[in-house]
Parts: C-alpha cells; sequence; structure tokens
C-alpha cells in the first residue's frame, strides 16, 4: 500500500514542481492506466493551484518591496 499523498498546501514549490513532472512523465509514457491516470490529473491541478498560490504571492511580495525602494532621482 502505498503513503497517502501530502497535501499540495504543504508543498514547497520546487517540491510540487518535480511531483508535476513525475506524473507528466508517468502519463506520457503510458505507465499508468485510465483510472490512475485521471487521479494523477486531478492531482497535478491541485498542484498547478499550488504553484501558481505560491508565485502570486512572491509576485506581490516583490511588488511592494518594489513599491517601498525610492527611485533614484538620477
Amino acid at each position: 500500500m502505498s503513503e497517502p499523498a501530502v497535501d499540495p498546501a504543504d508543498l514547497r514549490f520546487e517540491d510540487a514542481i518535480g511531483e508535476l513532472e513525475s506524473i507528466i512523465e508517468q502519463i506520457d509514457a503510458g505507465e499508468i492506466g485510465l483510472e490512475e491516470a485521471m487521479a494523477s490529473h486531478r492531482r497535478g491541478k491541485a498542484l498547478v493551484a499550488r504553484c501558481r498560490q505560491v508565485l502570486d504571492a512572491v509576485a506581490e511580495e516583490l511588488k511592494s518591496v518594489s513599491d517601498e525602494t525610492p527611485a533614484d532621482p538620477s
């Protein structure tokens, strides 16, 4: 029996990307059946949502830091 999957919300960005790449490779290689492919697709959607969440948070933080940095008058 396999270990339960970690909630995507608990994954680091790099770990989520790595898992997504693994899912894509398995599906592309035809290594999994239809039911497992559909379960992997659902998992992939959750991982993509996590990655977007992290990227959006980073973009927002960079924007706020940029807004706080005084412009160079020269």
